[in-house]
């Protein structure tokens, strides 16, 4: 049976639908799947959190190589198909949840532990800002192609975003694969990608509003950017005291590096 045909039936069997409210598209290409699970090395982490299985056309190659596997969906219906494809599997459990209300630390290791999914694409920045947040040793996400282009930061780059400057900071993105709208079903309107990011530094966190403030205006200088927040005025004035050169220039300009030592400069004289 095919990956079409098993979602089709089970589909059919439930008397479900996809729903748009979700960011359901169930991905059916089994060629892209073999390839995320193999590149994603499931079995070399200590526990695997899958947010958004759906009808499991991950959850299931990945149920056979993971040592333990939290899924995390917030849809019911497709809890009650999830619980019963998995009754019998001592290593998965299925939770019924929002991600951005589940709490991984109770569950895992951040050290060790790998966050997948195919995240609803209209939340994927809120989503992943909350993984980065909670930090995790991997991470493989399907995304909007234009998204996982912004998130790919090289400095000088036009669409640089701050989330794409968070990440690398952090550690290293890679494209595991580009993915055509005819890989789900039902296809969606654009294209996506898959991509993995290894954290090799967690930092802290509390940087990422001031990364955010940097990027404030993308046409706009950092001293520009900074101004329109009166809580960077003592910043301000020490980088202005130390003929800080990165003030005249634009966040996107910026290695990554540097715009994490600026990011600590403002924090520690703010």
């Amino acid at each position: 049976m095919t990956e079409l045909n098993r979602i089709q039936t089970l589909l059919k069997e439930y008397g479900l639908y996809a729903k748009k409210s979700f960011g359901q598209n169930f991905l059916i290409n089994e060629g892209i799947i073999k390839r995320i699970v193999d590149k994603m090395e499931v079995d070399t982490f200590d526990t695997v959190i899958e947010i958004g299985p759906g009808l499991a056309s991950l959850t299931l190659p990945m149920s056979k190589k993971a040592k333990k596997l939290i899924a995390v969906d917030a849809d019911r219906d497709m809890v009650m198909v999830l619980n019963d494809i998995f009754k019998d599997s001592e290593n998965v459990t299925i939770v019924q949840s929002d991600f951005l209300r589940f709490d991984p630390d109770e569950v895992s290791r951040m050290e060790n532990r790998l966050l997948i999914g195919n995240l609803p694409y209209n939340i994927t920045s809120e989503l992943m800002e909350y993984m980065l947040q909670k930090g995790f040793k991997s991470a493989g996400m399907m995304v909007q192609k234009e998204v996982a282009d912004k998130f790919t930061y090289v400095a000088g780059k036009k669409d640089n975003s701050p989330l794409g400057a968070f990440i690398k900071m952090t550690g290293k993105l890679t494209l595991i694969s580009d993915v055509d709208s005819s890989s789900f079903n039902p296809a969606p309107k654009v294209q996506s990608a898959f991509i993995r990011i290894d954290q090799k530094n967690k930092i802290d966190f509390a940087l990422y509003p001031i990364v955010k403030a940097l990027f404030k205006d993308p046409n706009k200088t950092i001293g520009n950017c900074l101004k329109q927040y009166h809580t960077f005025d003592k910043a301000i004035a020490y980088l202005k005291e130390n003929d800080d050169e990165r003030l005249s220039l634009r966040a996107r300009q910026l290695e990554a590096e540097d715009l994490y030592s600026l990011a600590l400069l403002i924090q520690e004289h703010n």
